[in-house]
């Protein structure tokens, strides 16, 4: 099984219900049914691990950025030529666009809405796939049975990681989400239910996917500020010179920083401070790249970090794992390689100068630079106590922020329909 989920040469679309597995989500009246027993067939493992990743296509690239438009690493301003959605505006100052201005609506804005509705797509079929395959006598296993298993697992606990990471019921309560009707699972249940997916996987996984599986592992644990069960996780992670684990996309279903943040449409743009990173030190180039804009007012410019509708996004790399060694080595725990080392390492990849010194600030600007437009900026921001109350900083267009949310919110449909929240 590759790192890569190349899927750029399939559009699949898999409608599977099952009275057992149950979300809410707005949808039109479906034109064609299939039910799960059409599936539950070894021949059938294939069409089913590749309709997993298609929603991982779905889900990710849009929800990273999401979530990195209610941080402070992507900002909405009007005054960009053809930026006009509201639900953007939204997201940027959790509530400007509603009558109250307090964000008490945010359940109602499409990118929650929509984003909600795909992980819960992912995890569906993931755990379906996982049910299914493991109906099947082990004597008669294929390859296709083990790819199954590691997808499965892999993106059940993926899944449930990004409701972890990215979702809230309330502006002022903890993230994570219900599953089939239950009551709300918060973060550290649902943290400890990703890894036990994870870890599930690690018998059907190489010895690369093995460090792949160990970095996202310790993620959860470093998210949770449990910063010696990380360490031993990330110090079984991923290496230098490990491929990323990333996600493919296309001209059917593009990279959605290039489509609404970048030079697709220009509804997200890049907050002056990284225009200040460069001013700073012209290598950053190597790896902060954006172009100018036409605007109304002030001189803005979107990134071109994904300069194509195909470009990839990481999930998961060997830079964010040693990010991650050097940061809960910081905060005191056991790993195998010196802060100063591992932040080195990670600049040396784009030949920035040498740092002589580390410490938690600077792996917090390291951490904007490297993982610039990757959704892991709010939980930075969250696990540093650093939250922002003003966006578009320095220009015209700078405003308060209004309403507390840092997580996308449980959309309005899994609210009204599901009775245990």
């Amino acid at each position: 099984m590759k790192l890569v989920l190349n899927i750029s040469l399939i559009n699949i679309i898999l409608l599977i219900t099952s009275c057992e597995e149950t979300w809410y989500q707005k949808i039109d009246s479906p034109q064609y049914f299939v039910s799960d027993s059409s599936f539950r067939y070894r021949k059938s493992l294939p069409l089913l691990t590749e309709g997993v990743l298609v929603n991982l296509m779905y889900v990710y690239s849009d929800l990273a950025s999401s979530s990195d438009l209610i941080s402070d690493q992507i900002e909405f301003s009007q005054t960009v030529n053809f930026s006009t959605f509201s639900v953007y505006d939204q997201l940027d100052g959790r509530g400007r666009v509603d009558l109250a201005d307090d964000g008490s609506r945010f359940h109602e804005n499409f990118s929650c809405v929509n984003n909600y509705a795909a992980v819960g797509r992912l995890r569906k079929h993931a755990d379906f796939l996982i049910e299914t395959v493991s109906s099947f006598d082990d004597t008669n296993s294929t390859a296709f049975d083990t790819s199954a298993f590691y997808v499965g697992y892999l993106a059940g606990g993926l899944s449930r990681s990004l409701y972890a990471t990215y979702f809230a019921l309330t502006s002022n309560g903890e993230s994570g989400s219900p599953i089939d009707d239950s009551v709300m699972i918060y973060n550290s249940e649902m943290f400890s239910d990703s890894r036990s997916k994870y870890f599930a996987a690690m018998p059907y996984a190489s010895d690369e996917e093995k460090r792949v599986l160990h970095s996202l592992i310790g993620k959860t644990y470093l998210l949770e500020q449990n910063y010696t069960d990380a360490a031993t996780q990330l110090n079984q992670g991923m290496e230098v010179g490990d491929a990323p684990f990333k996600v493919l996309y296309n001209q059917g279903y593009p990279n959605n920083y290039y489509k609404h943040m970048g030079v697709g449409r220009a509804q997200g743009v890049v907050p002056y401070r990284f225009i200040d990173y460069l001013s700073e030190n012209p290598l950053e180039a190597n790896r902060l790249s954006f172009v100018m804009v036409e605007t109304s007012g002030d001189q803005r410019h979107v990134q071109t970090k994904y300069p194509d509708a195909s470009s990839p996004i990481n999930i998961i790399s060997w830079q964010e794992n040693y990010l991650m060694l050097a940061e809960v080595s910081l905060r005191g725990a056991n790993v195998d390689i010196s802060p100063i080392d591992a932040v080195n390492a990670v600049r040396n990849e784009h030949d920035l100068e040498t740092l002589e010194a580390v410490d938690l600030d600077v792996v917090y600007v390291e951490r904007d630079k490297e993982l610039w437009c990757t959704g892991n900026r709010a939980s930075d921001q969250t696990r540093w106590n650093r939250w922002h109350n003003i966006t578009n900083v320095g220009t015209g267009a700078e405003e308060i922020i209004y309403g507390g949310w840092r997580y996308l919110s449980i959309s309005m449909y899994e609210k009204n329909n599901n009775p245990n929240i």
